[in-house]
């Protein structure tokens, strides 16, 4: 009987580990390929959350009141596939030209930005729209499930926002 528990639990953290691997992390028209940055969607997924948000987060975002929502939401695992993709990007800018763009979409989950400053576009460096992207997953989690919006670090005119590929 122990023997076979300890298989079971083989086959079944295999099973897991090939459905992760099977979901692929898509940058969005315009954005790195994962090839480019010599990342795997594999390494994506198995880098797992960051550290816990602490005040990187700057007063300048103040002007955009962060919004959670429950009607279109992504699996958290998939969010922070994302997060860790546009967290490796660093300095790279994260632009939206004209009001939206899809920046990055992984199983269920897409995560986008939005421009509204009025202006023909908005931009932040591709580490601070993670941020934002960072208290969308850890402020607005229910059940492992994430939607809602929320302004770049630093930027209130580039707003990140995660919502299941399927809304829209």
């Amino acid at each position: 009987m122990f023997n076979k528990v300890f298989a079971y639990a083989g086959l079944l953290c295999a099973l897991t580990s090939t459905v992760a691997a099977a979901v692929e992390v898509i940058p969005g028209s315009g954005m790195p390929s994962l090839e480019s940055l010599g990342l795997t969607s594999e390494e994506l997924f198995a880098k797992g959350p960051p550290p816990a948000l602490t005040s990187r987060i700057t007063e300048l975002q103040k002007r955009y009141d962060p919004v959670c929502q429950t009607y279109s939401t992504g699996s958290v695992d998939n969010v922070i596939a994302c997060f860790n993709y546009l967290k490796a990007l660093g300095t790279k800018p994260c632009t939206v030209n004209g009001d939206n763009n899809i920046m990055c979409t992984a199983g269920d989950a897409q995560v986008g930005g939005s421009n509204v400053s009025g202006g023909p576009s908005a931009s932040s460096y591709c580490s601070d729209a993670a941020l934002g992207v960072q208290w969308i997953f850890t402020n607005c989690n229910q059940g492992g499930q994430v939607g809602g919006s929320q302004a770049a670090n630093g930027n209130g005119d580039l707003i990140m926002s995660v919502d299941n590929i399927s809304w829209g």
